[in-house]
């Protein structure tokens, strides 16, 4: 076979693509993981991943045949985006699994979807979902819970990881907030040129952070810790959301969607696996873990394959919608 991915078979490059989405993505979580145990702190680490990555996107974008040049009307779009989705969502994973596994970190990012349908049912204009998707929001949420429970009632967890948590939450509301910003004010930037100017962005307002803070003499170069940083920037950032943006454009939605409930799983066993061979801290895998793995995952399904009932007013249709699922987050992280 050709090691050209162009004259691969239309079967083998759904493959390929598919196990970039899954895999890739589900990866991301630990790359986080393993970048932060190697003394990268969290700012620059994050800065550090965005930035190469968005050149990279552009790069891409370009020998596509993409126009990079955008008005500044829709630049400003792309950068408030970038910011929630980024600087808010992605960074807000940096500094939680600063205390929580990235097991832990993936199953309550995973709850985005739900996060996302609850607004979309509150703000006027947007679809609301079916009585099966407000099901799901239930089922979901109840995870989160089970998920939650041994921390608040002292079974085990410390008061770092109740922090953890909540940082990690307060991220998905982030990132909730910038994807209902980039579906109620649509572009007509291409989604690969939207994507890579949002990373170039935040990853730019992120080195500004770390410097301010004074990370710079914090960072301590080793081989786990650029390993991490080039494989986030790389696989994470730029393969995994190429691949991604063809399944979109080569495969139905339905099946391409099916990453928000199967990243989760993927990073929950990376972890697990990571953690018992040393490369990590332990990251256990506990009856709650696994109740809760399971629950969440149930309602993100039902939500995500359930109908929506049209909204009272029409809805934008975001030409650069592809971009929300880019980071993560479910993404990628």
């Amino acid at each position: 076979m050709s090691l050209n991915p162009l004259n691969w078979p239309h079967k083998v490059k759904l493959v390929v693509a598919f196990a970039a989405l899954y895999v890739v993505w589900g990866s991301t979580y630990l790359g986080i993981r393993v970048g932060l145990d190697a003394a990268l702190p969290p700012s620059l680490f994050a800065g550090l991943r965005l930035v190469p990555a968005g050149l990279l996107m552009l790069g891409f974008a370009r020998l596509r045949g993409r126009r990079l040049r955008i008005p500044l009307s829709e630049y400003r779009i792309v950068a408030t985006v970038g910011i929630f989705l980024l600087c808010g969502g992605m960074y807000f994973t940096f500094l939680a699994e600063r205390t929580i596994p990235s097991g832990l970190a993936a199953l309550i990012v995973a709850l985005l979807p739900l996060w996302v349908a609850l607004a979309e049912s509150v703000v006027p204009g947007m679809d609301r979902p079916s009585a099966r998707g407000y099901l799901g929001l239930v089922v979901g949420f109840a995870g989160l819970g089970i998920l939650l429970a041994p921390r608040l009632t002292g079974i085990h967890g410390t008061p770092a990881e109740l922090v953890g948590v909540g940082l990690q939450i307060l991220g998905t509301w982030l990132w909730t907030t910038g994807s209902i910003i980039s579906k109620r004010k649509p572009i007509k930037t291409d989604a690969l040129v939207a994507t890579g100017y949002e990373m170039l962005t935040a990853g730019s307002i992120l080195l500004v952070i770390g410097t301010i803070a004074g990370e710079w003499p914090e960072v301590t170069l080793t081989a786990k810790g650029v390993g991490a940083l080039a494989y986030l920037s790389v696989m994470g950032s730029c393969v995994a959301f190429t691949a991604f943006v063809w399944l979109l454009r080569n495969a139905p939605a339905s099946k391409v969607m099916t990453y928000a409930y199967v990243n989760p799983v993927i990073a929950v066993f990376l972890g697990w696996t990571a953690g018992t061979l040393g490369l990590v801290p332990p990251e256990p895998v506990d009856g709650w873990v696994l109740a809760g793995m399971v629950v969440i995952v149930s309602g993100v399904a039902l939500t995500t394959t359930a109908p929506t009932r049209p909204a009272e007013l029409p809805a934008p249709m975001p030409v650069a919608e592809v971009a929300l699922a880019a980071e993560e987050p479910l993404g990628e992280a």
